[in-house]
């Protein structure tokens, strides 16, 4: 008993002592887990801020990103537009000058075709000029080719003494006559003296013989020309003939 009396007032300053400790304890672990979760909530708040942020962020970048893709996806369609519009012209203008080099081209073709008609119309004219006079050739004796050449050249001086003499200035010294054959010496004399009596002037005659005239004569006289050839004859046929063929 007296053990227990002595010890039970240690043993029960102990236990005072130990809650004392559990109770310091106590306090000091909750003084802790209150700041520990103290910093924990604010930790927890800002991250809640940031994460916010970030939030914010991302959608201000999402918006930012939204705009930029609109106004790019607008350009696009402005540029295509263009692109098209240009495409337009261009097509227009291919086409417009295709039409104009298409035209020019069935111009140029009626061109050549008017050329190329012309043409065979001259080369007709002279093969006609030319087959005459192979005809004449053949068809006409020497004594029938010099009669028709007398014939011709009298057509011309009888011609020529009903020309008024007053509308006609003769300024020239010689005459040049072009005949189909050499021209007979009475014929010559014939027209110097209509050259004196018509024009009051003297004249020599040169000759020249061209046999492709066929017949007749060309005389030349200053600015004064007549041609009063068979070849003349032929051709002025030949332009009338002309005027019936249909090409």
């Amino acid at each position: 008993m007296d053990i227990l009396k002595i010890l039970l007032p240690v043993v029960v300053s102990h236990v005072v002592i130990l809650v004392i400790i559990i109770i310091v304890i106590r306090r000091l672990l909750l003084g802790e887990t209150m700041s520990a979760v103290d910093r924990i909530r604010q930790v927890e708040a800002e991250v809640r801020k940031k994460e916010e942020g970030i939030r914010r962020e991302i959608e201000e970048h999402e918006k930012e990103f939204a705009r930029k893709k609109a106004e790019a996806e607008q350009e696009l369609q402005k540029q295509r537009e263009a692109s098209e519009k240009e495409v337009g012209k261009m097509r227009d203008q291919v086409v417009a000058e295709a039409k104009k080099e298409g035209e020019r081209i069935i111009d140029q073709a009626k061109r050549n075709e008017e050329k190329i008609r012309q043409q065979i119309v001259q080369d007709m004219e002279e093969k006609t000029v030319d087959y005459s006079g192979q005809v004449f050739k053949l068809v006409f004796s020497e004594q029938m080719s010099d009669a028709l050449d007398k014939q011709f050249i009298g057509e011309l001086l009888d011609a020529l003494a009903q020309v008024d003499s007053a509308s006609i200035t003769v300024d020239a010294s010689a005459a040049e006559v072009t005949t189909s054959r050499p021209l007979a010496a009475d014929l010559k004399e014939r027209i110097e003296k209509l050259i004196n009596e018509k024009f009051g002037v003297t004249i020599k005659i040169s000759e020249k013989v061209k046999e492709e005239l066929m017949a007749g004569i060309i005389l030349k006289l200053g600015s004064l020309e007549i041609d009063g050839s068979l070849l003349n004859r032929f051709q002025e046929a030949a332009v009338e003939v002309k005027k019936n063929v249909k090409l």
